[in-house]
């Protein structure tokens, strides 16, 4: 049996500067960012974020705190008294506090810049 073929120099070389690169981003981020981020699902900040006016429950429920009963809530709330601009506007509904609110936001702008 022959023995498999090693990767290339370069792919080892590339692994170490990926590593390095994300070492240094969770530094520049500091302690709370890398502590939202860990209580996050997996890819949760590198997705886009949704859109509190339009996502749909589903993509709601990926959000800290919202749950399937919290994001039905909210789609009512946006056909009833109509969109919900800003993280603040959930307070308006039943069960959802400032905690909630809080951690959404967190949340929401955790992404933003992990898009930039």
């Amino acid at each position: 049996m022959d023995a498999p073929e090693s990767a290339p120099a370069w792919t080892f070389a590339l692994a170490g500067a990926l590593v390095s690169l994300a070492l240094l981003e969770q530094l520049a981020r500091g302690p709370q960012e890398s502590a939202l981020r860990a209580r996050l699902p997996e890819g949760f900040a590198d997705a886009d974020p949704p859109r509190l006016e339009r996502a749909s429950p589903r993509e709601l429920r990926a959000l800290p705190g919202i749950g399937e009963t919290r994001a039905l809530a909210i789609a009512r709330s946006r056909f009833e008294e109509g969109p919900i601009a800003n993280p603040e506007q959930l307070e308006r509904i039943r069960g959802i506090g400032p905690a909630t609110v809080e951690r959404v936001r967190a949340a929401l702008e955790l992404r933003q810049r992990g898009r930039r």
